[in-house]
């Protein structure tokens, strides 16, 4: 182990060349830091063409060249100052801001630790200026010939620190840095044209267009079919969104954006709040693509928290959250009602009436007892659950069987053709010129998740079911009680660390475990919910490899078409749909 050293140390101020390198190197990190300050000054500009030049990286060269307002002769001279900006004055300026640039450090620190070299001018004026700076030291300043707008050559990058050079990555890994940031920063300014050249190509040509067109012009695997632009309001704010049918997925967060007054920020409440709207329509592992733009008051955004903007304090975060999840959810909706096959009548307003009161589909009380229905063996003390229907004989043919599926008697009509299960899983039914493949256990964990949300009568427990929690769980269940009990679930606290479930709805029975391991585990309201009850239904529901007799099978087909939201509680679809057209092409018999 090295030896402490007690000896004393003399405390010093630091020379001003090492102090400005300190604070440059919070600001400027890397090639992108630079990238991302030059584009805002040049958005804060006025500018409506920006181009970026990268070569080896951004270590060996970074350009950026706009037409923007550009600077005076006397503005030049202070901008690479410390602390030099034109965007504040005073210290209540901080708390209004409404530019993209704002503290007077990023030309300072870039100018400390690379050699510089700005040319600018501005519409009036006759002749350029240009100022040439190397590792923070003023070498000339001169006029020159130039455009209106502002040219910023950033070469030899950390040539004045070389330490940090050695933590630079491979060059095909900071240009890949660098054009993330460029994209960012075109994707919240849709009216301004942008250009990235790299090593002296074009890569990256984005022309003035609306915001759906950007997006898909930014990344090149979207499609402007594929998005939508939904918009909202709030007290103090506005909401646009750049939203993905649910059809579409990837395999991570890259495509959930957050925009704060056209600022690129981490916002989890935000992100998390999009992957929540989501949640019912996408299996787990996967990610939706949502660019959320907010507008707010700048008096209610603080961007000066983090060096780098990344992160900001919004103080009606809460209120944008919601208002986002509404939208969201309300797009979503339509998803649901769009891939329902045609002819299914949606009664009392959600689903089947049995849906929303866990009761099989023709009863509508508890007190009434399906006798002599394939619902029969399934029905135990008002829970509504395939588990035990009849298992079909080996012998029956079940597709001649279906042929007489559609009508089992006055009572009931289908308006689809049943067809039989196959693998143990999928049930096979034809309706107005297509096949459905209506995945048995999904449909049926939708239907009792339903079923499971509208019960919230609670029953008490003969016998009080008692958990012991740890510190954490007892301040988690603590947190959860008044939820739990919107739900229909008592739980009572016994002592510390140890509570009791007392009361919960008939159609939760069988679930105490999930129930207890729910309520220790959940913080968020929205997620305790979600999941118990797909715990819940996922136990409940028709297990994959179970038989099922025909009319079981349509009356399980016919709730899942009547279902608002065509996917299970993971958010797997319910079924898939193939035209009679699409299988003969498959087939050949279309060409």
């Amino acid at each position: 182990m090295p030896q402490k050293n007690t000896q004393r140390r003399i405390v010093k101020v630091l020379r001003d060349s090492v102090a400005r390198r300190i604070a440059a190197g919070e600001v400027i990190d890397r090639p992108a830091s630079v990238v991302r300050e030059l584009l805002d000054n040049a958005i804060d500009a006025g500018s409506d063409e920006i181009a970026t030049y990268i070569e080896e990286g951004g270590v060996g060269r970074i350009r950026v060249v706009d037409n923007g307002c550009g600077m005076t002769e006397d503005d030049l001279r202070l901008c690479c100052l410390p602390h030099a900006t034109s965007k504040i004055e005073t210290e209540d300026d901080l708390y209004r801001i409404t530019s993209l640039g704002f503290r007077g450090e990023a030309l300072a620190s870039i100018a400390t630790v690379a050699r510089c070299e700005i040319t600018t001018r501005t519409r009036e004026a006759g002749a350029a200026h240009k100022i040439v700076i190397h590792g923070g030291c003023e070498l000339s300043f001169e006029p020159c010939q130039g455009n209106a707008g502002t040219l910023v050559d950033v070469a030899d990058l950390f040539y004045a620190i070389p330490a940090r050079r050695r933590f630079m990555k491979t060059p095909s890994a900071e240009t890949a840095q660098c054009k993330t940031v460029f994209l960012e920063r075109a994707l919240a300014f849709p009216e301004i044209s942008f250009k990235f050249f790299t090593d002296g190509s074009l890569k990256v040509f984005l022309p003035a267009e609306d915001l759906l067109s950007r997006i898909c012009a930014a990344y090149g695997e979207m499609d402007k079919r594929m998005l939508s632009l939904l918009a909202g309001t709030g007290d103090g704010f506005r909401l646009s969104l750049a939203a993905v049918s649910p059809g579409v997925s990837r395999r991570d967060r890259r495509y959930i954006q957050i925009y704060v007054n056209r600022r690129r920020i981490w916002e989890y409440a935000l992100s998390q709040g999009v992957e929540y709207a989501y949640s019912h329509y996408l299996p787990g592992g996967v990610y939706p693509s949502c660019f959320v733009f907010v507008e707010t008051d700048p008096g209610r955004v603080d961007f000066n928290i983090h060096p780098a903007k990344k992160e900001a304090k919004i103080k009606n975060i809460t209120d944008i959250r919601r208002r986002m999840v509404e939208l969201l959810e309300s797009f979503l909706r339509q998803f649901g009602l769009k891939n329902r096959p045609v002819g299914i009548p949606i009664e009392g307003g959600a689903g089947l009436p049995f849906a929303a009161r866990g009761l099989p589909p023709g009863y509508h009380s508890r007190d009434e007892k399906p006798s002599g229905s394939p619902w029969a063996s399934a029905w135990v003390s008002a829970e509504n659950t395939f588990h035990a229907f009849a298992p079909v004989e080996a012998s029956q043919d079940l597709l001649l069987a279906a042929e007489a599926a559609p009508s089992f008697g006055a009572e009931k009509q289908f308006d689809f053709i049943y067809r039989g299960q196959v693998f143990g899983l999928f049930l096979i039914a034809e309706k107005e010129g297509s096949l459905y493949l209506v995945d048995q256990h999904a449909a049926h964990e939708r239907i009792i998740y339903e079923a499971l949300a509208a019960d919230t009568l609670p029953q008490p427990l003969l016998i009080p079911n008692e958990f012991e929690t740890d510190e954490e769980e007892d301040a988690a269940a603590a947190v959860n009680a008044k939820e739990l009990a919107r739900l229909g679930i008592r739980i009572e606290r016994r002592r510390a660390g140890l509570w009791a479930l007392t009361a919960l709805p008939e159609s939760y029975r069988g679930g105490e475990d999930d129930i207890v391991q729910s309520v220790t585990g959940c913080h968020s309201a929205g997620a305790l919910k979600k999941e118990l009850f797909a715990n819940l239904a996922c136990k409940k529901a028709i297990k994959d490899g179970s038989p099922i007799d025909p009319r079981a099978a349509c009356e399980l087909i016919q709730a899942a078409f009547a279902l608002e939201n065509p996917r299970c509680p993971h958010g797997r679809p319910l079924w898939i749909e193939m035209s009679r057209e699409d299988l003969f092409r498959k087939v050949g018999r279309i060409i």
